[in-house]
């Protein structure tokens, strides 16, 4: 402690707040990164199971059918040609765009169909299909 800290009766007058300040600055970037991790896993969707998982396609856009068939985009519920005309506008802003396609492990096959098509049909070539391991 500095002469300046100490009262005339030896108490602290005055406290370093920087550690704090470090600390707090750490755990906003640490909720900042995390924040997307965890607002990309609100909607619950089962699956289907894999035996590899390709790791780059976690790095997208995602788009989340469930398994009523109901199609979600950026955490609100959607229809394909609305989904259609966000991806184009997405595709414009960043050419090399990817979409992952998040689909309930008991879905039929044409409902996926249909979002691959309007994924297509935006412009987007960079598709990939969510799995688990």
């Amino acid at each position: 402690m500095s002469a300046s800290d100490m009262g005339d009766d030896g108490t602290v007058t005055g406290i370093n707040v920087t550690p704090m300040v470090d600390i707090m600055l750490v755990l906003l970037v640490v909720f900042m990164v995390t924040a997307n991790f965890v607002s990309q896993q609100s909607l619950k969707v089962n699956l289907p199971k894999t035996a590899t998982l390709d790791a780059a396609a976690t790095a997208s856009l995602t788009v989340v059918i469930d398994q009523k068939g109901g199609l979600f985009f950026r955490e609100s519920k959607t229809d394909l040609e609305n989904l259609r005309l966000a991806l184009a506008a997405e595709a414009r802003a960043n050419p090399s765009v990817k979409v992952t396609v998040a689909a309930d492990d008991r879905l039929y096959y044409k409902p996926v169909i249909a979002v691959l098509d309007a994924v297509r049909q935006a412009g987007i070539t960079h598709v990939a299909l969510a799995s688990q391991r």
